[in-house]
């Protein structure tokens, strides 16, 4: 046998809220004004038995007396030097506070004779015992002002102890403000001398850490600043960053000679790859040499061929070949003893002598055989685009050479430039921060010289403006009596307050509307019974529960009719089957099911009840008829459906027991017989109830919910729990049963008129209306418990 299992999301029965604060998953709450009113009458008893315990508590210990003096608290001087002069006294309200702590009432007592009054040096605590019956507060004056007017009390029940408590406290804060008035002048002018010494020294330690950080530092001398368009002055760069930014432009100009040499070694093997004709090459080098190259520094016409200083190897190499094509050019043309050829032949002497010099090997400009060359080329004796290739390579390599010397120098220039700005933040911030330090040292002087000045108009001036009056006071009466009678309400709210708490159950009609979430059908009261009633039931074969038909005239009875009439309005003209349930046993669901059924049929439809409940069925208790064929037979399929249906003594009323109580009702209930049965149903009644067993007991209601049109749900009054039929409604829900309503079952005539339904009203009607026989039967209100 295995245990039962706990159900995880179960809620508790109850919890406790506060002031009725409290989750609406929770399912519970109380309404606090509707409660608080609801209690007046037992609240004004509290009220005015705790007012009667305080007037009893006041006569048995006594008046209280109160001694009150006013006092004036001034600064010496009526005109403070300047406006932060008064931050150095504290506020005004700091008297209030002080007159009344241990510091003073021990001078009221060590100096002022406090101690020789029994009284109060015999307390256990004489400190406490004189500060829990003081009070001061300011009568005049604000926190800013320096004029305040204190009222001093002391409550005590001997009236002569009273006033010397008022008299001692008073001088004893005198002289309190005379002794520490030059104390503490005294410890201000020393902590600004402190103060002072100190920021000197701290002046003092930042000069000689300055000048030690710049001795050990490297001396950087800064250009003078630099004047912009508008006279403002510009910060000037290091000779670092301005050596980084030197070695920068050369990078970008090695790159800008790179890329031009690489686009056209590029353009010149794109033309070699396309087989373009030598004629057509020659030409395109004929044309680069005349717009200028990357080595020949950009120029034009001639690409270079002035030499103005000591080129490099690729410039060199351009020169020389130009000159070379100029050469045979004018010999072509001209003749080899034309003035200008000699002009060119010494400028190639020139450069090759250059070539020397510098150690370097000037290009071969004759022909290599490696490939045909052009006519002019023949004429020429030279393959000019292998010699103009072999060049451009030969300024790219040099270029690249030029480009990691020049990374090399950017990565120290740039490292240096780094340490120079850190020593340069470094030299600022010690700058600023003695320059600061400078800053607090003349403040401080300026308060020292104004703190000379105004020093002797320190401290506080105390004058008694009053005599002390003793008069009776009434905080002991208000105190006692207010605190009972708030008690005595307290103490009756708290107990209902817990009682309704902890009575989780359904208690009025709202409540039920509240908690299910679902539509109020009708409420039906609690049955009355009597031996004569229950007689009479008997002899006509039936359960005196079916009060319906027994006494029709009841208001049992109404209420039945009540239900039917809201139910026809809910039903849709489609809608036959009816399921009624419960959300746990002994709700009356069966008992609600039959007398439905009754009220029902006696209005001209034909009605079949059915007694679902497979587990403990009850219907034919009820009608008293035997058990055996039933639903059971029907789901069995050992009979058909229509042999296992029952005349009753009720017209148009047939019913269909639920037969022995199988071992596996579920299993038989999620058949596709129950669904044929209904189906064939529909179509001979015109309402058919099936009364199914409690939903949170069994998983059956669920089974049969969806073969059914809508469900009635059952509650009783008192019994049924809210978070029971929260968790019913949550089961419907996830389920996706359609609720008709819900019957609140038991419910007492007494509590109707707080929801409107007030049967008392109508009990003459009611008696007007029952049968001789009912009408002979006592009217006690007795709970049935034979229903389910």
């Amino acid at each position: 046998m295995t245990a039962p299992q706990k159900q995880p999301n179960a809620a508790a029965e109850f919890d406790f809220a506060p002031f009725g604060f409290h989750k609406a998953t929770a399912g519970r709450s109380i309404d606090i004004v509707s409660f608080v009113l609801s209690l007046w009458k037992p609240m004004a008893i509290g009220l005015f038995l705790g007012l009667l315990v305080g007037v009893g508590l006041y006569l048995m210990m006594g008046p209280v007396y109160s001694a009150t003096t006013s006092v004036l608290v001034s600064k010496k001087a009526s005109v403070p030097a300047n406006n932060g002069e008064a931050n150095r006294y504290g506020e005004r309200g700091d008297h209030v506070q002080l007159i009344q702590t241990d510091l003073i009432v021990e001078r009221a007592f060590k100096d002022h004779g406090l101690n020789e009054i029994p009284a109060l040096a015999n307390a256990y605590d004489p400190l406490r015992e004189v500060t829990e019956g003081l009070s001061v507060s300011r009568s005049a004056g604000q926190e800013s002002s320096f004029d305040n007017v204190l009222s001093i009390t002391y409550l005590h029940p001997d009236k002569r102890i009273a006033r010397a408590v008022v008299q001692a406290m008073v001088e004893a804060y005198r002289d309190y403000l005379e002794d520490t008035r030059d104390e503490n002048a005294q410890q201000l002018y020393k902590s600004l001398l402190e103060r002072q010494q100190q920021l000197e020294n701290d002046v003092k330690s930042l000069e000689a850490e300055y000048q030690k950080f710049r001795h050990d530092a490297p001396v950087f001398l800064k250009a003078s600043p630099i004047v912009s368009i508008n006279g403002m002055p510009a910060p000037a760069q290091n000779q670092y960053e301005t050596e980084l930014a030197s070695i920068e432009t050369a990078q970008n100009e090695n790159l800008r000679k790179r890329s031009s040499i690489q686009a056209r070694l590029a353009t010149l093997d794109r033309k070699l790859k396309d087989n373009a004709s030598r004629e057509e090459l020659e030409f395109w080098v004929m044309h680069s040499l005349s717009t200028g190259t990357a080595g020949a520094g950009g120029g034009n016409g001639g690409g270079g061929a002035s030499i103005a200083g000591p080129p490099e190897k690729g410039a060199l190499d351009s020169q020389l070949l130009t000159a070379r094509l100029l050469e045979q050019r004018l010999l072509h043309s001209l003749g080899d003893d034309h003035t200008q050829v000699r002009n060119v032949r010494r400028q190639i002497n020139t450069i090759l002598d250059f070539y020397t010099r510098q150690g370097l090997t000037p290009p071969d400009l004759k022909q290599t055989g490696k490939g045909p060359i052009s006519s002019r080329s023949a004429a020429l004796g030279l393959d000019l685009v292998s010699v103009y290739r072999d060049t451009l390579q030969g300024q790219l390599k040099e270029l690249e050479l030029d480009n990691q010397n020049l990374a090399l120098l950017h990565t120290d220039a740039q490292k240096k430039a780094k340490q120079a700005e850190m020593f340069e933040v470094e030299d600022q911030r010690r700058k600023d921060e003695i320059a600061q330090k400078k800053q607090q040292l003349e403040r401080m002087f300026d308060q020292i010289a104004e703190y000379d000045i105004t020093r002797g108009q320190e401290g506080y001036r105390l004058q008694q403006i009053s005599q002390v009056r003793i008069e009776r006071s009434m905080k002991r009466v208000i105190k006692l009596v207010g605190t009972c009678g708030v008690m005595g309400i307290a103490i009756i709210f708290c107990l209902a307050y817990f009682r309704e708490w902890y009575d989780t159950s359904l208690k009025t009609l709202d409540d039920v509307t509240t908690f299910t979430h679902e539509p109020l059908m009708g409420s039906v009261p609690t049955f009355s019974s009597s031996t004569d009633l229950d007689r009479i039931a008997q002899q006509r074969g039936l359960s005196p529960a079916l009060c319906y038909y027994h006494r029709p005239g009841s208001r049992e009875a109404e209420a039945y009719r009540s239900v039917r009439t809201t139910l026809f309005v809910s039903m849709r003209e489609d809608h036959k089957v009816v399921q009624v349930s419960s959300a746990a046993p002994g709700e009356g669901k069966s008992t609600t099911a039959a007398n439905l059924a009754i009220a029902i049929a006696q209005s001209g439809k034909k009605v079949l009840l059915v007694d679902c409940d497979l587990r403990r069925p009850t219907q034919h208790t009820l009608f008293q008829v035997p058990q055996e064929v039933g639903l059971t037979d029907v789901l069995l399929r050992e009979i058909d459906w229509q042999n296992a249906v029952r005349p009753t003594q009720i017209e148009n009323l047939s019913l269909m027991t639920a037969g022995l109580c199988p071992e596996n009702p579920a299993e038989l209930l999620s058949t596709g017989t129950l669904q044929v049965m209904l189906r064939r149903a529909r179509e001979e009644y015109d309402v058919v109830l099936l009364d199914s067993p409690p939903i949170l007991a069994v998983s059956d209601p669920c089974i049969i919910s969806p073969h059914a049109d809508g469900l009635l749900l059952v509650v009783r009054m008192k019994k049924t729990k809210r978070a029971t039929v929260q968790r019913v409604h949550e089961t419907l829900q996830s389920h996706g049963v359609q609720v008709y309503g819900v019957i609140a079952n038991d419910f007492q005539p007494t509590t109707s008129g707080e929801s409107g339904y007030d049967y008392d009203s109508y009990g003459t009607y009611y008696r007007e209306n029952q049968t001789p026989a009912a009408s002979k039967a006592k009217s006690a209100y007795v709970p049935q418990t034979a229903g389910k």
